[in-house]
């Protein structure tokens, strides 16, 4: 009996040694499959074989190499809003297309949904300050141009 009992625990210790010795090898190439994944753009796992994601009638496209996920025309920097995502990457989006995006918003996570509605209000904001600051140029220009300060002149006595 005790030959049987160091033949199963030789065997025993055999196959622990072995799948200590395999172990590694199978969590390095889980890493590598990992980190590929991770370098690509987010949300990518739901793209199709070219890059596209269509999520309630909205495209979106995966460019993995940059880590970039895009809703319309981002070629214009001044027209994209750019929006740094919670897993990494960032979502460009054309300032015509939020309105598609409003309708794919249930795509994201809770943590980007949040940030993603903080970044459309901030820009809005600031789109709307930008545009007080033109008005306000715009009309000091043309009181200058008629000669007057906007200001009152008191009367000559």
């Amino acid at each position: 009996m005790s030959v049987q009992a160091v033949g199963v625990t030789g065997y025993q210790d055999f196959s622990r040694v072995q799948n200590r010795k395999m172990r590694p090898e199978v969590d390095n190439e889980y890493a590598k499959k990992k980190a590929e994944a991770e370098k690509g753009a987010p949300y990518s796992f739901m793209a199709d074989d070219n890059g596209f994601i269509c999520y309630h009638g909205v495209t979106f496209y995966c460019d993995n190499e940059n880590q970039v996920l895009s809703l319309g025309d981002v070629s214009d920097p001044d027209q994209v809003l750019t929006i740094p995502l919670e897993d990494g990457g960032c979502l460009k989006v054309n300032r015509a297309n939020i309105g598609d995006l409003s309708h794919a918003i249930t795509m994201f996570t809770p943590g980007d949904i949040k940030r993603i509605l903080s970044a459309i209000a901030e820009d809005t904001h600031c789109v709307r300050k930008i545009n007080e600051i033109g008005e306000t140029q715009d009309e000091a220009v043309e009181q200058i141009a008629s000669g007057t300060s906007g200001e009152e002149e008191p009367d000559a006595v």
